[in-house]
């Protein structure tokens, strides 16, 4: 599947530009718009990367396309990865046998929605690419069309280190063999992290202050999810301001937030999991995961509306990630206010926080972010990189999919 995958890139990069030419004009701002038969040159003309209006940067539809195959992505992930750990469960009668199967550890190697998630996934890691390839070729006169290219490849960047980072996060063709595949070769979870992490960095420099803080925060979550403390702690000092975040918006065509798809009311895909329930004790743990009963029985998830962005990572994550760096000794501070500054927002007059003594452990931490960082896809993580079994039936730690497994043609020679 993945020898072909340039031309699956081109094909999807007509579709995307198709769509957005007819939908959402506005979206791309009046870029230049390509003819009716896009051919190769035009994929990677300057005007598909962007354009400058009023001095800023503007997508082209090649990093628009970038960023809707991003969002699908995470959407397939982050949902599926609250199935493998005890964030959902399964429902009576599931209209997706995807997410019963991954709840109850009986993953199927030539189940559909596999299939597509992993290939959303590598169009995701391969459109990201291949925008870098056609910024990098380019060598514009015009001080705009330098502006564009520099834009371009920060976020071509950003997004190929996205990339890698949920293919090693989510994917593995076993708990035993820790590789993914890309390009019809096996890649190993420490070199898909590596290659997000220089992607990252590559991307600093010419990104403006605002992408900055963006690339640290995702720089310092990824030293949190690979166990890397240290790189942590080197960039959370430069991470989100208050009101930032890193997320996928979902207002484009038929695209709709993941978790409310999967969790609403309407929706029989999932069922928030009980044991995550039964840990809503304040005031602020219940505002922050608000749900109700459905008609059948089950929980569901009223947090999202169906258009709400897919959030990725916020200023909150950087709170607990200092909160976790004070506790491991790599940053001074003290935790209990870092984690009761996310608290606050969700119950203002104080009685849910963290009390001052004793001083919050490692432990303790992470059933914070079990409830403050839920719908993140950060649970799978941290019943990983903890080696806890959770809420699971059987424990985490001796489950068969502690990832989810890589579709068996692609491991195939």
């Amino acid at each position: 599947m993945l020898t072909v995958i340039k031309s699956f890139w081109k094909i999807g990069t007509l579709l995307v530009v198709s769509a957005l030419l007819t939908s959402c004009d506005k979206w791309v701002n009046d870029t230049k718009l390509p003819d009716n038969t896009i051919d190769e040159s035009q994929l990677s003309g300057i005007d598909m990367l962007g354009k400058i209006d009023k001095g800023n940067y503007v997508y082209g539809p090649v990093i628009a396309g970038v960023w809707r195959a991003g969002a699908t992505s995470a959407s397939d992930l982050l949902v599926a990865s609250g199935a493998i750990a005890d964030e959902i469960t399964s429902t009576a009668v599931p209209n997706s046998p995807f997410y019963k199967e991954l709840d109850e550890d009986k993953l199927s190697p030539d189940n559909t929605s596999l299939f597509s998630t992993w290939s959303n996934v590598q169009n995701y890691r391969a459109r990201a690419e291949d925008a870098i390839r056609i910024a990098e070729q380019l060598n514009p006169g015009e001080a705009d069309q330098q502006k564009v290219k520099q834009a371009a490849l920060v976020n071509a960047r950003l997004h190929a280190g996205y990339a890698w980072l949920l293919m090693a996060d989510y994917f593995s063709v076993s708990s035993t063999n820790k590789v993914v595949y890309a390009d019809n070769k096996a890649v190993s979870h420490q070199e898909a992290y590596a290659k997000a992490q220089a992607y990252w960095e590559q991307a600093i420099p010419q990104a403006s202050d605002a992408k900055k803080r963006m690339l640290h925060s995702l720089l310092a979550k990824l030293g949190i999810h690979t166990g890397n403390y240290a790189l942590a702690a080197q960039h959370i000092g430069s991470s989100f301001g208050t009101a930032e975040n890193f997320s996928f918006l979902n207002t484009v065509g038929t695209v709709s937030n993941g978790f409310f798809s999967a969790l609403s009311i309407n929706s029989r895909d999932a069922a928030v999991d009980p044991t995550l329930v039964s840990t809503l004790i304040t005031t602020a743990d219940k505002a922050r995961n608000p749900v109700v009963k459905a008609a059948k029985g089950h929980w569901s998830l009223t947090l999202f509306k169906e258009r709400d962005p897919l959030l990725v990572s916020d200023y909150d994550e950087m709170q607990l990630i200092r909160a976790e760096l004070v506790a491991r000794g790599l940053l001074s501070g003290n935790a209990t206010d870092l984690v009761n500054s996310v608290i606050l927002k969700y119950d203002a007059s104080g009685a849910s926080n963290k009390p001052a003594t004793p001083a919050l452990t490692l432990q303790d931490i992470t059933a914070i972010r079990r409830i403050y960082l839920s719908w993140k896809g950060t649970r799978l993580i941290d019943l990983r990189r903890f080696g806890i079994d959770g809420d699971l039936n059987p424990g985490f730690t001796k489950r068969k999919w502690q990832w989810i497994g890589v579709p068996e043609i692609e491991t195939q020679k």
